[in-house]
């Protein structure tokens, strides 16, 4: 599968083709992200989430004015840009398959920044931070993290043997986090229970 056929996929965004509403396309994914993603906070207050995703071995790339890639290595400047514009800022509006909730309420992102293209081994790696519209504090919330596609075009999988949520920035010692089947917000026409991080200081 082409990257421009899947981002026509993925994103439901793009007006090239529409078979991610056919059942026989979207019945399983089509698109494996391993990823990570580190929680900043200041205090008790969550500022933003820094993420990479890596895209599953054999996944193709065919962007227009992209003729080659390195094996290994950073992607240049304006090879990154041609990512940014064709293969990433459509999601914008699924802001990135992040869902960060506060008691309940999701809360929304700002656009991405240091957005980083790389190939580890012949992999795509995408690097970014999404910093959140205003901070959220923690304390006296029930607050939780999920990364998934809620058509389950594209799985979402941790990276192995690393924690696929953490702390970063400059959390205070009392800061928590908690893996746990979201039941909450079941994906997939209520098929499939998504993995979610809750946080607690």
């Amino acid at each position: 599968m082409s990257f421009s056929r899947f981002i026509s996929l993925l994103g439901r965004l793009a007006p090239l083709v529409g078979c991610v509403a056919c059942s026989e396309v979207s019945a399983h994914p089509h698109v494996w992200i391993k990823y990570t993603a580190r929680v900043e906070m200041q205090g008790t207050s969550i500022s933003a989430i820094a993420e990479t995703w890596r895209f599953s071995e054999g996944f193709p790339v065919q962007l227009a004015g992209i003729d080659s890639l390195p094996d290994n290595g950073t992607v240049d400047a304006k090879q990154t840009a041609l990512f940014k514009k064709q293969a990433f800022s459509s999601l914008a509006g699924l802001q990135y398959f992040n869902h960060l909730f506060v008691d309940g309420e999701p809360q929304p992102f700002r656009d991405p920044t240091d957005f980083r293209v790389s190939v580890d081994h012949g992999k795509i790696v995408y690097t970014f931070t999404l910093k959140l519209a205003k901070p959220v504090q923690v304390t006296k919330h029930q607050v939780a993290l999920g990364i998934w596609d809620d058509s389950y075009f594209v799985d979402y999988e941790t990276e192995p043997a690393q924690t696929a949520v953490s702390i970063g920035g400059h959390a205070a010692a009392a800061c928590t986090m908690k893996s746990f089947a979201d039941r909450d917000h079941p994906i997939f026409g209520g098929f499939v229970i998504p993995q979610a991080t809750a946080i607690s200081c």
